[in-house]
């Protein structure tokens, strides 16, 4: 009788498991009971399986292109002569040219880019370095890596409240922005920096490479010029 019962709850075990053996009756061999055991957890894995990929897909796709960019390292800077360092960060910044930079940090953080310029990490690596006077009126840092476009890393400043009134005062109206100051200036080199500067009116101080050449490009025009030094 004992026995019949055991059978008939195995049979109750495998219909509500769906057809699927769970375990056996008593008295089943210690290789039985793995063998049942293996079973289950291939059953369980092939039932989930097509669930799991549903939910995990998503995400894997939207973690994979920062993943992937920040697995590409921005490139290393001179070693040596200064000819040797204009030549790596005009290098770099031709990886990434600055128009296609500003689109990419102000993409990430709206608002007016006051300077953007390649420059060294603490890693030795050059990357695109922002001050963006934000839509919020705070100041941004944001940086941008010139091997693939992601961004590295962004935060707001504290203090440079004399950048910020300077944006704030400058760009305004139709005044001429950094995108334009670049596209303008690369005519003369590849562009490694754009930063605004207060004198004249205001004006785009540019710096073209890999010849180390200053360039100044007013508020009002995309008129590129030699930077006079005083």
């Amino acid at each position: 009788m004992r026995r019949t019962s055991s059978v008939l709850g195995a049979v109750t075990i495998v219909v509500l498991a769906g057809g699927t053996l769970v375990g056996c009756g008593d008295g089943g061999s210690s290789d039985g009971g793995g063998s049942a055991s293996r079973t289950s957890s291939g059953a369980s894995a092939a039932t989930t399986s097509p669930g799991s990929a549903a939910a995990t897909s998503p995400a894997s796709t939207s973690a994979s292109p920062s993943s992937g960019a920040s697995a590409t390292l921005p490139p290393k800077k001179g070693t040596g002569s200064d000819a040797d360092e204009h030549r790596a960060e005009a290098k770099a910044a031709a990886m990434l040219p600055a128009p296609e930079a500003i689109g990419k940090a102000l993409a990430h953080a709206p608002g007016k880019v006051l300077s953007a310029e390649i420059d060294d990490n603490a890693q030795d690596r050059l990357i695109w370095e922002f001050e963006i006077l934000a839509k919020d009126g705070t100041l941004r840092a944001v940086d941008v890596n010139p091997a693939g476009g992601a961004i590295l890393s962004s935060h707001q400043e504290r203090g440079e409240s004399d950048d910020l009134a300077r944006g704030k005062r400058l760009l305004t109206g139709g005044a001429t922005d950094a995108a334009a100051a670049a596209k303008a200036a690369a005519a003369k080199g590849t562009v490694v920096s754009v930063k605004l500067k207060p004198e004249n009116g205001g004006h785009w101080s540019v710096e073209t490479g890999p010849g180390d050449r200053d360039w100044s490009v007013p508020l009002d025009s995309v008129k590129v010029s030699p930077e006079r030094h005083d």
